[in-house]
């Protein structure tokens, strides 16, 4: 067995006023880990389960979301300003509980 396939060990840490710039996280979990009053511009995340994340206060914006799964999420109090969504499945999807597939085919019906 490589050093690469060596089982996984554990460890907790706590990490405050560190600048870790440039820092690479590969095959690790932070479940129930927080983040808090960081700098994150720039950052990638790749091949993440995210599931029951919880973001508040964040500032998003110029963000791009490609081939994820939002199925069940929740997005409140937030500025949408020029959001766009492209070939996306909308089936479900509401905004102020209006199904927004409705909302589009009544659009395309005018």
């Amino acid at each position: 067995m490589s050093d690469q396939e060596a089982e996984a060990g554990t460890d907790r840490l706590d990490i405050d006023n560190m600048f870790l710039c440039g820092s690479s996280l590969t095959r690790v979990s932070l479940k129930d880990s927080k983040v808090r009053d960081a700098v994150m511009a720039g950052m990638s995340l790749e091949d993440v389960n995210m599931a029951d994340i919880q973001i508040v206060n964040a500032n998003l914006a110029g963000a791009r979301f490609r081939d994820v799964n939002l199925a069940g999420a929740t997005i409140s109090q937030a500025n949408l300003n020029g959001l766009a969504i492209e070939d996306a499945d909308l089936t479900g999807m509401t905004i102020n509980g209006i199904l927004v597939t409705e909302l589009l085919a009544r659009w395309q019906n005018t």
